[in-house]
């Protein structure tokens, strides 16, 4: 009983001290306001910076000038229809405070009923071409949600965001090595990461060779298969194929590559992939006689690491294919595992002192961009993406200062804000579009409706002009890394090895053949496809065809023009050479599908 008496006053005393203490200290202040010194350094603009207008390519005189009236004729057509249904069809005016208005409801002193009464005489043609640039403006501005999309208006309107983001093609680190022109180029697929749809005869694909960690795993070195890989390494790509390139018009390559081709550098394991006998310094290495035969035939590189430690997507071209039965967990292993990201970020810095060293050992000083990392999963968290990005960023100016390449994951209005604090310069932005694996993009069954799906992936391809616009001035100048010319998925193996456990099938493939030769309606439309997509890419920093060529086994398969652009060439569905003319002008038209309604 005395001890805890004893005990009891004391705990009563230490409480009173520490009252006393706290009543004495003194209060912590709040900082009612940011010191503007440690305010985030954002990668973009501001969304109250990016202003919605109509592209200035549309004056009083070419409304009617450009191919007979198009402009006229279309406005009428497509536009009002597009803009009248946004935002329950209403829109307001700074200049008009206190009025809202509707495409039935204009200012009085514009002296406007209804849309058809815009451009009705002639001699107000240029009074009515500002009142449509403000009454688009003010269609935006009413947009509750400012988004990748929300300034498209069938092709119509051009974002902007202030001198800094425009004409960026001329303000890259890179622009004196292309006059300020836009990149123009082609992935080199297949080499350095096998796909089995690009290489389809490379070996015999199954459930138990589907990528290439279970081809290196099955075939060590000293074994025939290495033969093969070391063959395929060394003679797939030559130097003819870069003057093909080059001829073509093209100025420059994407080259994808594994990481673990610089494991040894960077103190990690490559096992149980295979590496080439060479050492990565020498100019004999096969990755250094790509970078050699392009900068020969004059195209620049972008040094793209398309595999990470663990796979950041579980798919094949990361160089190991995921078993999980549940894809949204795909890329989990390297999201969620600290050491895969650290050994990523170890591999890059690795990379970035190898550029360096074939500058200066071997005069190759071509690779102007290393890009971080391919697709990073889509179903991940993008903000764990977005740390890694900075981590490694860090990690890379500690050596080098060459220029970067993060992706978007296939993720677009989330860069506005996960770049908000970005205090990085030299950095710009990844995107990749395609029109072959979303069921909404491929599904058609009769030939009718094959045509009206191509037709709206051409309308589609132009209305992406406005999220590239977007991701430029919000986040980073953005290039489009990858795209093709399919709208299906129907090329033997694009699902992966055994890909009929992935394939849907709709009908997609049904009508293949008929796509393939002498129809003018195809080739006329493929051509068209190609050419929109290009334009809306070259408004930004420019873009990569995925892929260059396919392998052997592939040459017959009716979809191979798609994917590959030498084969595209062949056919006449790309451009040769490619016509400036031709591209800028190329989603000035908004196309209709009228004939071919599915």
């Amino acid at each position: 009983l005395v001890l805890q008496d004893k005990m009891s006053s004391s705990i009563t005393a230490l409480l009173l001290l520490l009252a006393l203490s706290l009543t004495l200290a003194p209060t912590q202040a709040i900082q009612h306001t940011m010191d503007p010194s440690l305010m985030p350094v954002k990668a973009g603009c501001f969304l109250d910076d990016f202003v919605c207008k109509l592209d200035p390519r549309i004056n009083a005189e070419t409304l009617v000038s450009f191919r007979n009236g198009t402009y006229l004729e279309q406005i009428q057509r497509y536009m009002w229809a597009t803009a009248c249904g946004r935002s329950r069809g209403v829109f307001t005016l700074d200049d008009y405070p206190g009025e809202t208005f509707s495409c039935a409801n204009w200012p009085s002193d514009w002296n406007i009923d209804t849309p058809a009464d815009f451009f009705a005489d002639p001699s107000q043609y240029e009074e009515h071409i500002h009142y449509l640039d403000l009454y688009l403006q003010g269609n935006y501005n009413t947009t509750a949600v400012h988004a990748p999309g929300t300034c498209d208006f069938s092709s119509f309107t051009l974002g902007d965001c202030g001198e800094d983001r425009r004409n960026p093609s001329q303000k890259t680190a890179w622009a004196d090595r292309l006059d300020g022109k836009p990149f123009r180029g082609v992935n080199v697929g297949g080499i350095f990461v096998l796909e089995p749809w690009i290489t389809p005869n490379f070996t015999k694909w199954t459930l138990e060779i589907t990528d290439q960690i279970t081809y290196d795993e099955a075939n060590p070195v000293g074994t025939p298969g290495y033969k093969t890989l070391v063959d395929h390494w060394n003679n797939w790509y030559t130097n003819e194929d870069f003057a093909q390139m080059k001829a073509a018009g093209l100025n420059s390559v994407r080259v994808p590559v594994g990481w673990w081709y610089w494991a040894k550098q960077a103190n990690i394991s490559p096992e149980p992939y295979a590496l080439p006998e060479q050492d990565i310094n020498d100019l004999d290495h096969p990755i250094t006689r790509v970078i050699k035969m392009a900068n020969d035939n004059g195209l620049l590189v972008v040094l793209d690491l398309h595999g990470a430690p663990g796979s950041q997507n579980g798919l094949d071209n990361s160089g190991q294919r995921s078993q999980d039965p549940r894809p949204e967990r795909w890329g989990y292993n390297w999201s969620y595992n600290k050491e895969n990201q650290k050994a990523t970020t170890e591999i890059l810095v690795e990379m970035a002192k190898w550029i360096q060293h074939i500058e200066s050992a071997h005069g190759l000083d071509n690779i102007v961009l290393l890009e971080l990392l391919n697709e990073i999963w889509v179903f991940s968290d993008m903000s764990i993406a977005r740390d890694w990005y900075k981590v490694t960023i860090e990690a890379i100016r500690e050596v080098s200062k060459i220029s970067l390449l993060i992706g978007d994951c296939f993720r677009h209005q989330e860069w506005d804000w996960l770049l908000i604090d970005f205090p990085f310069e030299n950095i710009y932005l990844d995107t990749h579009i395609y029109h072959a694996f979303n069921a909404d993009d491929i599904a058609s069954s009769e030939p009718k409706c094959d045509k009206n799906k191509m037709i709206v992936a051409e309308n589609i391809a132009c209305g992406y002009g406005s999220m590239l616009r977007f991701k430029t001035c919000t986040s980073l100048p953005t290039l489009v890394g990858e795209w093709s010319l399919a709208v299906d998925d129907c090329i033997g193996l694009i699902r992966g090895a055994e890909s009929s456990i992935q394939f849907k099938d709709f009908g997609q493939c049904k009508n293949l053949v008929e796509r393939v030769g002498d129809d003018e309606f195809w080739t006329e439309h493929y051509r068209k496809f190609f050419t929109k997509q290009a334009s809306m890419a070259e408004r930004e920093i420019g873009w990569f065809f995925w892929t260059w060529k396919t392998g052997p086994g592939s040459e017959h398969d009716p979809s191979v023009a798609y994917w590959s652009y030498s084969a595209g060439l062949n056919a006449g569905t790309i451009p040769n050479p490619l016509e400036d003319q031709e591209i800028e002008e190329a989603c000035y038209v908004f196309e209709s599908t009228e004939p071919y309604t599915c």
